[in-house]
């Protein structure tokens, strides 16, 4: 059914993917956030890589040793800090069950065939919107510092699945240096790496504000800035509005793109999905000797960085912290491994003065793939939430599956959705 009023939940770029997505459809779409404009959130300064070669499920046999060692300070790049948490332990015991082989290898796929799809959305809906400028679809990398490492990833490359490494190219030291002539100065330090042609990178929070701006223009989204959702109207199990601080907005359908937020907007309606915020923080550094920055974006696996390289920025970012949903510090400790990272890496190609650090929190749930789908207690509540560090890759095609189930109840994918018994999963 077209030309239903949608209200929106949320305005981070997987809010405002599903807007387009719907208006495209023929939707009249609002969209509240109580931020003063998008992307203000967990979209704010990611690493802005559409990692569709990284879309793996994080539960998994070796994440349980992985976890161990975080607990213990000894793994790179995981952290747990507020360990009295009772929403940790009960996330972290559904994340157990998910560590299993068969269960990591269903996980993976669902975003593996998400991912793939929404990188294609994503470029479609670019060029729809005139945006195409802001994403550079040239592939990325994946880069190891370690032999050992570099070779069980490359073993795993060449023989596995075909239609889940998308094409992917082992590449030794010198294959990573013709491919990438930036990463000359780093040589001795990398083992080789593996090039992924079907990622992209661009700036997340760039992409969603001007995609805001073309939406509310052209196809009239409106957008309800510095407003708070404080509830729902109900009819039985008819959701007829969303309640705000600035009055009630009415509404055919709602769609919660709500992130780490949406466990505490849906505890009222009777459920609370399990979504823990996992912190990560990123520094970005103007370039002064771009010749010497990467044009591709890449993932470093052994010290587990994320790099990117867009509008004369240099962006970084690191660490999965267990730190509870409060937590919006910027230790030092943290920056200062970031800041180290650069200075090892990139030296005077980038102004260290004018570092920039930022926080976000990753909404992560237990299995690694989004909730997305409806809820079974109320027939026009639809939840898109849970991307984890993939938010911005999967953004795109979980939006437009939303807006395909709400409009016509068919899918392009099925049984993608992580799963949950108030849930009718996609």
């Amino acid at each position: 059914m077209k030309g239903r009023n949608v209200v929106i939940v949320g305005a981070g770029v997987v809010g405002v993917a599903s807007a387009a997505a719907l208006a495209l459809q023929g939707h009249r779409v609002t969209v509240v956030d109580a931020s003063t404009g998008p992307a203000e959130v967990c979209s704010r300064a990611n690493a802005g890589i559409l990692a569709v070669g990284h879309a793996s499920a994080w539960a998994g046999p070796s994440a349980i040793g992985s976890m161990l060692r975080a607990i213990a300070h000894r793994e790179p790049g995981v952290r747990v800090t507020k360990y009295a948490d009772p929403a940790l332990w009960s996330w972290g015991a559904r994340f157990l069950c998910h560590c299993t082989a068969s269960a990591h290898a269903r996980n993976t796929y669902k975003l593996q065939r998400l991912s793939r799809m929404s990188r294609e959305v994503t470029r479609d809906l670019a060029i729809r919107l005139g945006l195409d400028d802001l994403v550079r679809h040239e592939g990325g990398l994946y880069l190891f510092q370690n032999e050992d490492q570099f070779r069980e990833h490359a073993a795993s490359v060449r023989g596995g699945n075909a239609d889940l490494h998308g094409g992917m190219v082992v590449l030794d030291r010198a294959s990573l240096i013709e491919r990438e002539p930036a990463l000359a100065l780093a040589a001795d330090k990398l083992a080789g790496g593996i090039y992924s042609p079907i990622d992209s990178v661009g700036d997340c929070h760039q992409f969603t504000c001007q995609a805001a701006e073309v939406l509310a223009r052209d196809h009239a989204v409106t957008f309800r800035f510095d407003t708070r959702v404080t509830g729902f109207t109900r009819h039985g199990g008819t959701i007829t509005g969303v309640e705000t601080d600035q009055g009630e907005v009415k509404a055919d359908a709602v769609v919660l793109a709500t992130g780490v937020e949406t466990s505490n907007l849906t505890r009222a309606l009777g459920f609370a999905p399990h979504i823990y915020p996992v912190k990560g923080y990123s520094g970005t550094w103007t370039i002064l000797d771009p010749s010497r920055i990467p044009r591709l974006p890449f993932v470093d696996e052994t010290e587990l960085l994320a790099v990117a390289r867009y509008d004369g920025r240099l962006r970084v970012t690191a660490f999965a912290e267990f730190a509870g949903s409060h937590d919006l510090s910027l230790p030092e400790a943290r920056l200062d491994a970031l800041r180290d990272y650069v200075a090892r890496l990139f030296g005077k190609a980038v102004d260290p003065d004018s570092a920039q650090f930022w926080t976000g929190q990753r909404p992560s749930t237990p299995a690694g793939p989004p909730y997305l789908g409806r809820v079974r207690k109320c027939d026009n509540l639809w939840i898109n939430a849970g991307h984890g560090q993939l938010g911005w890759t999967m953004a795109a095609g979980c939006g437009a599956l939303i807006a395909q189930a709400l409009t016509n109840g068919a899918t392009e994918l099925q049984e993608v959705s992580s799963t949950a018994s108030w849930l009718d999963p996609i």
